[in-house]
């Protein structure tokens, strides 16, 4: 790796990043909360839906849709995703209501929705987006959805864009709104593209609303393009769990990476056929 990703991610450096002084790299910070877990429905993963998230199969774009399931809501939303060859793509979405609005961009992947309505333009009800064509999506048809009162994503999950090579220094969970106490077993899992789903670390919580493991890595674990990450809720002990996550990944751009190393770490030059 050179030596350039790590000293610019080093103490006192990080600011050249989130400042924009580095070309080529950025911070992102994926954060997700999962609110309800039960003993019946686990695994789920960390997201305000709930259960496991459904991916979409490569080569495909079938994420389409905006709705809110309030007539209110009219507010200008930000969908950041990746379409059918895994470019990232951010696009603003002006809300009908609880009509149905097309995306710009279909997308493979969306990983992070937000609000950038006016001051007063708070969500009045729930945001989803989806990948079928009708007022109200199915709970299999849902890939993003804002609460009340969020005005935002919360997803602990994301697909690493082309072009991109993914540095994972920190990880976290923790307990969140928990109704009851008990052990929560939780783990972060990627899946490079047109692969499975492979553990990376596990981790056991003693869950009391405030219990927190935090991760920071020695050495940063490297994700190479177009590979799907995400943190899972694998057990609970008690029904009404709530768990938190998040991810700090550095991004870098593929072109100030040598190509050996690209080569190395098995990083996809397009989308797979």
């Amino acid at each position: 790796m050179p030596v350039r990703v790590l000293q610019s991610f080093g103490v006192g450096n990080g600011f050249d990043i989130t400042s924009g002084q580095l070309e080529g790299y950025s911070i992102i910070d994926k954060f997700g909360e999962n609110p309800d877990i039960d003993t019946g429905t686990v695994p789920e993963d960390i997201w305000e839906y709930g259960g496991l998230y459904n991916y979409d199969a490569i080569n495909t774009a079938p994420i389409v849709s905006l709705v809110s399931d309030n007539t209110l809501d009219t507010m200008d939303i930000i969908v950041t995703g990746l379409d059918i060859a895994g470019i990232e793509v951010t696009q603003t979405i002006k809300l009908t209501g609880t009509t149905r609005v097309a995306l710009t961009t279909p997308l493979w992947r969306v990983y992070r929705m937000a609000n950038v309505g006016a001051t007063g333009e708070d969500i009045n009800g729930t945001v989803y987006c989806y990948t079928s064509t009708g007022n109200v999506p199915l709970a299999a048809e849902i890939r993003a959805m804002i609460y009340d009162g969020n005005n935002q994503t919360l997803m602990a999950l994301i697909t690493i864009p082309l072009g991109k090579v993914g540095f994972l220094f920190r990880g976290e969970l923790g307990g969140s709104r928990s109704n009851t106490a008990g052990e929560v077993r939780s783990a972060y899992y990627s899946r490079r593209v047109g692969k499975v789903f492979r553990i990376k670390k596990r981790i056991n919580l003693v869950n009391s609303g405030t219990s927190i493991y935090q991760d920071e890595r020695y050495f940063p674990d490297v994700i190479p393009a177009l590979t799907d990450v995400k943190l899972t809720v694998e057990n609970v002990s008690a029904n009404n769990m709530g768990v938190f996550g998040t991810l700090i990944i550095m991004l870098v751009d593929e072109k100030f990476l040598e190509k050996g190393y690209l080569t190395a770490i098995g990083q996809p030059l397009e989308m797979p056929t």
